[in-house]
């Protein structure tokens, strides 16, 4: 059986490929760059709460910050993740009305990661569940707030 953080950095760079674009997107900006921070530590975001390493970082051509998601394992949907997760929020550029920051939890932890959001008033654009089934990672949208085609199972 993997551990849980190789396998966090697996579903991190699947996400990363899969939906940073969607394969089909072609609102995609040809100047947006898709960076992954697992094993290895691409990009640094400092912030109040300190230097953060998101799963996933989204970058103008410029390198300035575009869109931040988060993929977290069980242990990480508690109350000690939210001074990150608002950190990496107040961070986060603007969509067209909420922060461009997405997290994936894992499958039935969704509910409990927006009530921590929500109980902190954390600004982000969507909540997303995964789950492995028969080798393959599902991703499941739970919350949409800026963009509908965000809002698709892969």
């Amino acid at each position: 059986m993997l551990d849980a953080s190789t396998l966090r950095h697996r579903i991190t760079r699947i996400i990363a490929a899969t939906r940073f674009p969607f394969v089909d997107q072609e609102s995609w900006g040809k100047d947006h760059q898709t960076i992954v921070n697992d094993e290895v530590k691409r990009y640094a975001i400092n912030t109040p709460y300190g230097v953060l390493y998101p799963s996933i970082i989204i970058t103008n051509d410029d390198g300035s910050l575009r869109e931040i998601g988060v993929v977290e394992s069980v242990e990480a949907i508690n109350e000690n993740s939210v001074p990150r997760w608002k950190a990496l929020s107040d961070v986060a550029p603007f969509g067209r009305e909420f922060k461009k920051l997405f997290l994936y939890v894992p499958e039935g932890y969704e509910a409990q990661t927006l009530k921590y959001f929500e109980d902190e008033n954390i600004n982000f654009d969507g909540i997303r569940g995964y789950r492995v089934e028969s080798q393959v990672l599902k991703i499941l949208p739970f919350k949409t707030l800026n963009d509908e085609y965000d809002d698709v199972v892969t």
